[in-house]
């Protein structure tokens, strides 16, 4: 992890290394760049901002207005890495009439405490505030309306922030890292908030996501293992989701939700994707909306806790790893609608004692009920041509199976180690039969 940190960090370094020109004047330590004939933007001392290291230290009181050559300036702009890497730097004001942050401006103040953004400040710039591991509080302007890429990432002391309501987007990485947040609300006007946005945000216990929140990206609470509430609003429904929860939503109709003993889905989810309860080892009940017309693959791969599951009627289709190493699973109803099982949709459920396969299920793909230990008997349909390789390997319960007759293949390894199987009959229409495919 150590090392995965230092290589972000470097790459952010190279982010930010952009070559500019030099500063076009200096006034009372602190370097302009003329930026029209009235407006000037602050900027570092040399022609890169890692020319000279920590120029800016202690206290920066940044004027509103700067005269040089007899001509008066306004300052207007922050630029881009201006304060980078100014790790002495300890407090900074900014004055009204600056309009932007530029990209990577504060990026690595470690030793920032605290600074003041006036209202005046429409624009913040990716990585901005990156590794301000010193700064504890913040306000964003109102007028903000996006927080960029990694504004804020690794701010590990930050524990409040006030976001605006006219903000509408939250961008990758915004908070990663802020481990010491405790609570953020999400303002109403908030359609988007990107991957890993706040992940590993540790302390972060509660979080409100309001209705106009139509994607929520992948990982976005990732490590976030303290979540005792989310909230979730999708049009008139709720979810609330407690005990522990990481959370990634996708869109009013793709929930995903990691890590909640209990949950609840909105009635406007349509499909449950990928990964989407993968890794909820203490999830133990879930209700499925009727809604529902896809299961992607992996999930509630690895839902250990998870005992039961009610299908619904509208799903065709069940994913590669779907429910693979649901060990406590005991039941599940397939709805007559599924046609396609997939790879592994079923493997290493160890407690699963019988399973329906409906009439419309034309093949049951590789490792579809690998390990399900405690399977006694299975009805597999006519319409099934092909049971592929790892099938039914390790169905050590398995007593007995009637092959349809429309069945011309049985894959590499397909009843391997069923170990009770004393009988069985292959149909004349079978011209393979895979390697090992009844070993042991």
């Amino acid at each position: 992890m150590k090392a995965f940190r230092t290589s972000v960090a470097i790459i952010i370094a190279l982010l930010c290394s952009v070559a500019a020109s030099a500063h076009d004047f200096e006034v009372d330590g602190i370097y302009y760049n003329i930026s029209s004939n009235y407006n000037v933007t602050v900027t570092y001392k040399g022609s890169e901002y890692n020319s000279y290291s920590n120029e800016y230290s202690d206290v920066i009181v940044i004027p509103s207005s700067v005269t040089y050559n007899g001509k008066t300036y306004s300052v207007t702009k922050i630029g881009n890495d201006a304060f980078d890497n100014c790790t002495s730097l300890t407090s900074i004001t900014i004055p009204d009439g600056v309009t932007s942050i530029g990209k990577c401006a504060f990026s690595l103040c470690n030793g920032l405490t605290s600074i003041t953004i006036p209202n005046s400040v429409t624009s913040i710039g990716d990585y901005a505030f990156y590794y301000c591991d010193g700064l504890t509080s913040i306000t964003i302007p109102d007028g903000v309306t996006s927080i960029g890429n990694s504004v804020f990432e690794d701010c590990r002391s930050l524990t409040s922030i006030n976001i605006p309501d006219g903000v509408t987007s939250i961008g990758e990485r915004a908070f990663s890292y802020c481990r010491s947040l405790t609570s953020i609300n999400i303002p109403n006007g908030v359609t988007r908030i990107r991957n890993y946005a706040f992940s590993y945000c540790r302390s972060l216990t509660s979080i409100n996501i309001p209705n106009s929140v139509t994607r929520i990206g992948g990982d976005a609470f990732r490590g976030c293992g303290s979540f005792t509430s989310i909230v979730v609003e999708s049009g008139n429904s709720v979810y609330d989701s407690r005990d522990n929860c990481n959370a990634i939503i996708e869109t009013a109709t793709k929930t995903l939700i990691r890590g909640c003993k209990n949950t609840i889905i909105p009635n406007s989810v349509t499909r449950i994707g990928y990964y989407a309860f993968s890794g909820c080892s203490s999830l133990t009940s879930i209700n499925i909306p009727d809604d529902v017309t896809l299961i992607g693959d992996d999930a509630f791969y690895g839902c250990s806790s998870l005992t039961s599951i009610t299908i619904p009627d509208g799903v065709t289709r069940i994913g590669n790893d779907a429910f693979s190493g649901c060990s406590s699973l005991t039941s599940i109803n397939i709805p007559d609608g599924v046609t396609s099982i997939e790879g592994s949709a079923f493997r290493g459920c160890s407690s699963l004692t019988s399973i329906t396969i409906p009439d419309g299920v034309t093949s049951i793909v590789g490792g579809a009920f690998w390990g399900c230990s405690s399977l006694t008997s299975i009805n597999i349909p006519d319409g099934v041509t092909s049971i592929g390789g790892y099938a039914f390997s390790g169905c050590s319960s398995l007593t007995s199976i009637t092959i349809p007759d429309g069945v011309t293949s049985i894959g590499d390894y397909a009843f391997s180690g069923c170990s009770s199987l004393t009988s069985i009959t292959i149909p004349d229409g079978v011209t393979s039969i895979g390697y090992s495919a009844f070993s042991d």
